[in-house]
């Protein structure tokens, strides 16, 4: 064999394993290519999947949130209007309109701050649950004991109280303050 020969037979060999090499990497782009889409069909899936649940998730969240809200809102109506009475009657004896509390106000009042009392327990902060107390152990004295206050006294409580719910709901603008003459 000479020298021409053994380049003709290596020739051939690479040949051969160069076309079936070519042959195999164009089969394996074909198939890599065609798993690729497949793995990431399937993570597309998943994220998917995992995306709706926490859109599930945040609805839930946002719902039970308002919800919460909204009966916070009522609530604190309910108190507002508790108070708004208890106010009215004592205004009339800090100014002088008259001379007693009402005995039926007396009642409606230890009925009513208790009342007031379990509604804000429900749904609120321990600063609203404060205000509230503040406010409430300002009225006693005068309601029960006769003791004298007034109106400016009475009312600075009663914002203290209501800028406290306002805060707890999350109105975060200043506080309100009365700027009236009276």
């Amino acid at each position: 064999m000479d020298i021409d020969e053994y380049f003709k037979i290596a020739a051939a060999v690479i040949a051969s394993l160069g076309g079936s090499a070519l042959l195999l990497a164009a089969f394996s782009n074909w198939l890599g290519g065609i798993w690729a889409k497949r793995m990431l069909q399937n993570e597309r899936a998943k994220h998917s999947e995992t995306l709706e649940n926490i859109k599930k998730e945040l609805d839930l969240l946002k719902q039970k949130e308002l919800s919460r809200h909204f009966d916070k809102l009522a609530i604190y109506k309910d108190v507002v209007h508790i108070v708004s009475e208890i106010l009215r009657e004592l205004e009339a004896v800090t100014i002088s309109k008259q001379r007693k509390i009402n005995p039926d106000i007396v009642h409606a009042f230890a009925l009513n701050r208790n009342k007031a009392y379990g509604y804000i327990v429900l749904v609120s902060s321990q600063e609203v649950m404060d205000s509230y107390n503040e406010m409430i152990d300002c009225f006693i004295p005068i309601i029960y004991e006769g003791k004298e206050s007034t109106w400016e006294a009475l009312r600075t409580k009663a914002d203290a109280m209501l800028n406290t719910m306002r805060t707890d709901l999350g109105i975060q603008d200043s506080k309100v303050i009365y700027r009236g003459a009276r």
